[in-house]
């Protein structure tokens, strides 16, 4: 007769009913969350986010610029844009025989009849380069290009200047028609549509590169916190106004994620600069109206 074991489990007791590990069970959770995180930046980066919103502006300006360049009897245009907030200049865009050159030319701070326009807010023309002070002829130079007679004016927006629009020379064989004070006028009208976009490619385009830089621009980097964000705002070539609105909405953002509580006082703090704003408007436009 065999022996009872007493009760007690047998090594072969044991294998039967030892289970399986999981295999979700023995992966590492911070590989689980590695894996994730990977998996949603990828997805962000899949949007391609460069360009998203400049380019379209991009190509409605250079639609107006051949409007314009056509109507004042020209195939000789440009756009100059701020060149960071030191007064520079550089082509954002260009038609013409060396439009590709001059997308990689810079004006520096007062130079040329461009930089002029740009700081003194004054429309000119030049009916012969050759006879004008303050030419900046290393842009004709590097193009490999005669300049020589030109329209400029100004681009603005409420009061501030952002750029220049520019037609060069004439169409045809030289000497070239100069410009007229009624073409000058002309030139006026859509450089003030041109100014509207110009402004509206700046802010998208600094938002474009703030969306970069704080997705971690794709390179395994951590969402960058709001004080590294503010940090490199502050060193970003832009106009100072563009930086200046990022810079509060990055604080805005960095207040109002803490909690319901502060994203109520955002809101009436922000209502009570609405309402002051509006009440000092008001109160001006009553004393000129008096």
């Amino acid at each position: 007769m065999a022996k009872k074991n007493g009760g007690k489990k047998t090594d072969t007791d044991t294998k039967k009913k030892k289970k399986p590990a999981k295999r979700d069970e023995a992966a590492p959770q911070a590989e689980q969350n590695g894996s994730l995180e990977e998996q949603l930046r990828a997805a962000v980066k899949a949007v391609d986010v460069a360009e998203i919103l400049t380019d379209p502006l991009t190509r409605s300006i250079e639609n107006l610029l051949r409007l314009a360049a056509r109507s004042i009897g020209t195939d000789e245009a440009s756009v100059l844009v701020r060149d960071g907030d030191e007064g520079g200049l550089k082509f954002m865009v260009a038609l013409g025989s060396v439009a590709d050159k001059l997308l990689h030319v810079k004006i520096p701070p007062g130079e040329g009849i461009a930089g002029f326009v740009f700081a003194s807010g004054t429309p000119m023309i030049v009916e012969d380069v050759a006879q004008a002070e303050g030419f900046y002829d290393k842009v004709d130079a590097l193009t490999n290009y005669s300049t020589q007679t030109i329209l400029a004016t100004p681009l603005r927006v409420n009061e501030e200047t952002v750029g220049v629009l520019e037609f060069i020379n004439r169409i045809g064989d030289p000497p070239y028609r100069p410009y007229t004070p009624e073409e000058m006028d002309q030139a006026a009208h859509f450089a003030d549509a041109i100014a509207t976009l110009v402004d509206a490619h700046e802010t998208a385009g600094l938002i474009e590169t703030l969306f970069e830089h704080s997705a971690g621009n794709g390179k395994g980097k951590g969402r960058v916190r709001q004080s590294e964000l503010r940090e490199w705002l502050k060193g970003v070539r832009s106009a100072p106004e563009h930086r200046d609105l990022l810079l509060l909405a990055v604080s805005l953002r960095d207040i109002a994620s803490r909690g319901e509580a502060e994203r109520e006082l955002c809101r009436e703090v922000l209502e009570a600069l609405a309402r002051f704003t509006e009440k000092q408007s008001s109160a001006g436009m009553s004393y000129l109206s008096f």
